[in-house]
């Protein structure tokens, strides 16, 4: 839950306002191309290199955990036993769910890095709003927002390692997650549109 979102943090917050910080973004924007062209490239880019870095953090837990334990057929959170070739299914379904709230924080990243202009300030406004939305859930007496936080739906994956699967928990992350970065999303573009590109 800290080095994924980390990672994310640190390519998506970075994406624009390092090239802001350059003057690159300057040069671009008063290019022939279109600017959402460009704002959706960023958008993509950050996606993309967030999917990217879950596969690869979840391929190397499974080789690892292959050649260490065995390829065995795994035990679900039901206490029942599926083959390899379904836990294999189940994986990657649970790095699916794990994904969407993870876009969620790509795009409070972006938002923070297309308004801020500054690669420091945008990583560290998305770790703080990730660290306060955990110390909101650890609080019981806030119990009854505890679904509703961006936080709590990184546990998501866990309702498909369940028999029969529980897709409540995952179309819940959808929606949750959904309201967390479709905003940011909205907000970033537009601020974006408004760039004054004489000022950098």
């Amino acid at each position: 839950i800290w080095l994924i979102p980390l990672v994310t943090a640190l390519v998506a917050g970075d994406i624009v306002a390092t090239e802001d910080h350059n003057g690159t973004l300057k040069t671009i924007l008063t290019r022939s191309v279109e600017r959402w062209h460009v704002f959706a490239g960023k958008v993509l880019a950050a996606l993309t290199y967030a999917a990217v870095i879950l596969i690869v953090y979840v391929g190397v837990g499974l080789v690892v955990g292959g050649l260490i334990w065995g390829f065995d057929p795994l035990t679900t959170l039901s206490g029942t036993t599926v083959g390899v070739g379904r836990a294999l299914v189940l994986t990657a379904a649970g790095t699916l769910a794990y994904l969407i709230p993870m876009s969620a924080i790509a795009a409070i990243a972006l938002l923070l890095s297309t308004v801020t202009r500054n690669s420091a300030a945008a990583v560290v406004g998305t770790l703080m709003v990730s660290i306060i939305m955990q110390l909101f859930g650890a609080i019981s007496a806030l119990e009854a927002i505890h679904p509703y936080l961006l936080s709590t739906q990184f546990d998501a994956w866990q309702g498909l390692l369940r028999e029969p699967a529980d897709w409540g928990p995952v179309v819940r992350s959808a929606w949750v997650s959904a309201l967390y970065g479709l905003p940011a999303l909205f907000a970033a573009f537009v601020v974006f549109l408004r760039r004054d590109v004489t000022g950098g």
